[in-house]
């Protein structure tokens, strides 16, 4: 069935509603069987918030009258009636802010939804930062013999002023990148960090597994935990951190990991509907500047359908 948008948002008003005014369950009952477009819709916002990790996805009924219990109460602000439209949202926006709480009291410098940020450090290095990202200056030139940052999110572009006596240090998460004086891209995700060196030398250095390599221009290492697993590819050092001119290139890189780049880009969240679909791989160049177009280029290079399910929330694939 093509399930109209507004039939969507009022689904996604009443994921909210049910919570926040069990008494509307009543009525929420009678929208339900109202027509099939309302349950159909119904029936894909809760895949939908079963994606998001918010409720179960609950088994299609297979009976003339559908009664459906509210998703499990929780403590949330009062809202406004009419006016949702952002149900999934909601959860997008609790997920995406609570942790930036814990961030600020680390970082020394961070960046929202597509913004960049250029700082300039007290040893005369700049650091480019990308979007949704943060940085924290361990150490200085006054404060010990090596000069050391932490990426603590997101992606950073660094130009290192040479300084044979205060070697610089670059960390993010397990991952270590000691160099005197260079240019590189340091890129931290969810379980791996990945590093592609413009110009200079740069050593990458782990414990656990034990890892000590030195890497060439155009050369890039990723590094994966807890498999420890390295991979190793070359690039145009060109290329390099070409997300600061607004094109994102990729080669041979999985589904999972663009989306991850394009969420940086994006307000609110973008939920892959098939796990298999996360590990496709895909070569291409897109547009940073326009991540919607973005999204659409990467759901028709995949033969899937792309969609605004809310102001929210966007979806590659079909639910």
């Amino acid at each position: 069935m093509n399930i109209k948008h507004d039939a969507l948002e009022q689904a996604a008003d009443w994921q909210i509603r049910l919570q926040e005014e069990p008494q509307a369950r009543e009525a929420f009952e009678q929208w339900l069987q109202d027509s099939d477009e309302h349950r159909a819709a119904w029936r894909k916002m809760e895949k939908l918030w079963g994606a998001l990790g918010e409720l179960p996805v609950a088994p299609t009924p297979v009976v003339e009258s559908i009664t459906v219990a509210p998703p499990p109460a929780r403590r949330r602000p009062r809202l406004v009636w009419p006016g949702l439209a952002v149900a999934a949202g909601l959860a997008a926006v609790a997920v995406l802010i609570a942790p930036q709480a814990g961030l600020a009291l680390r970082a020394d410098f961070q960046t929202g939804v597509g913004e960049t940020r250029a700082v300039q450090l007290a040893d005369g290095s700049t650091v480019t930062l990308g979007p949704q990202s943060a940085l924290s200056v361990v150490n200085g030139l006054s404060s010990g013999d090596t000069r050391q940052v932490e990426l603590l999110k997101g992606q950073a572009y660094f130009q290192v002023a040479p300084d044979p006596q205060h070697p610089f240090i670059a960390r993010a998460g397990q991952l270590s990148i000691r160099v005197l004086g260079t240019a590189f891209d340091l890129d931290l995700q969810d379980h791996a960090a990945e590093v592609a060196l413009e110009h200079g030398q740069i050593q990458a250095e782990n414990d656990q597994p034990p890892l000590s390599e030195r890497l060439l221009p155009g050369q890039r290492l990723k590094l994966s935990w807890p498999s420890g697993q390295v991979e190793r590819s070359r690039l145009s050092p060109n290329e390099v951190a070409s997300w600061r001119s607004g094109s994102l290139f990729v080669e041979n890189q999985s589904v999972a990991e663009i989306v991850d780049h394009l969420q940086r880009y994006t307000q609110g969240w973008i939920v892959i509907a098939d796990p298999a679909l996360k590990q496709r791989r895909i070569t291409g160049v897109f547009d940073l500047t326009d991540p919607q177009r973005a999204l659409k280029a990467l759901a028709q290079s995949l033969a899937v359908e792309s969609r605004q399910m809310t102001p929210w929330v966007h979806t590659l694939g079909n639910f």
